[in-house]
């Protein structure tokens, strides 16, 4: 399907519902009729913690159990009444990296993305493999990535870190971009649509947050400067959170991974 899953759903000029807003489409609703939907509705997960995830849906915000098969980004239809039972819809896509530690566990990071925004910094914090590892995570999965560079401002030779990330793949579009102002919302508005779900991946300190903060218009997440002498940011985003937009668009933004593992390596 090429148009717009929230569009599809809606007649012309008709406001986005919560859902739409949320990424809910034909994909999601399609694996269920609407008598499953009105007893077991349809929320998504906005937040996941040790002690359970966090879910919103229409007139419906709780925390359900914490359940191993579930992510953020997941959809799930709700059984108010024995929440361990509900069921987790299929998924358009998932982000997963093989957790740091002798176990080899598998961590789910994030799901049903419609855009990935790898971002690193024009400092020492650049590391081209690191960046390959990303791209390949992302295309793997099948969530279609962009490579954002920032603090280009602080850099001497910006268009050096762009040659070498676009050596990676001619498919994958690469910016460099000012985390603050009016830039990001400027630039990134074709993949920050109404409906759609992008989320930012990166070390900790390039900028991830600040990204957010930049596109919601305010300052809902905490950021941290780059501590002197080594370049790298303070971590600050502590969980995996979704994030609505006044403009309708929900960012996943994300701790910082500085290793990254493949799950598939031959892939």
């Amino acid at each position: 399907m090429t148009h717009d899953d929230s569009e599809a759903l809606r007649p012309k000029n008709a406001p986005l519902s919560l859902l739409q807003k949320l990424g809910w489409g034909p994909f999601f609703a399609d694996q269920a009729d609407a008598s499953v939907m009105a007893e077991t509705p349809p929320v998504r997960v906005t937040e996941v913690h040790r002690s359970g995830h966090h879910v919103v849906g229409e007139g419906i915000d709780t925390i359900l159990p914490p359940r191993p098969d579930a992510t953020v980004g997941d959809w799930i239809l709700l059984n108010a009444e024995e929440p361990a039972e509900s069921v987790v819809l299929e998924r358009k896509n998932l982000i997963k990296r093989r957790a740091p530690g002798p176990e080899r566990q598998v961590q789910l990071i994030g799901a049903n993305l419609d855009t990935t925004f790898i971002v690193t910094s024009c400092n020492d914090d650049f590391n081209i493999a690191r960046l390959e590892r990303y791209v390949a995570l992302a295309l793997e999965d099948k969530a279609s990535p962009v490579i954002l560079l920032t603090k280009a401002d602080l850099a001497e030779d910006v268009e050096s870190y762009l040659n070498q990330a676009r050596s990676i793949s001619a498919d994958v579009p690469v910016l460099a971009i000012d985390g603050r102002g009016e830039e990001p919302r400027e630039r990134l508005a074709e993949w920050c649509k109404p409906g759609k779900t992008v989320a930012f991946i990166g070390s900790s300190g390039v900028g991830k947050s600040t990204l957010t903060n930049t596109l919601s218009g305010g300052q809902e997440i905490k950021t941290q400067g780059i501590r002197e002498g080594d370049a790298r940011g303070r971590h600050t985003t502590t969980s995996r959170q979704l994030h609505l937009l006044v403009s309708g668009c929900t960012v996943l933004d994300t701790p910082g991974m500085r290793e990254v593992q493949l799950t598939d390596a031959a892939s």
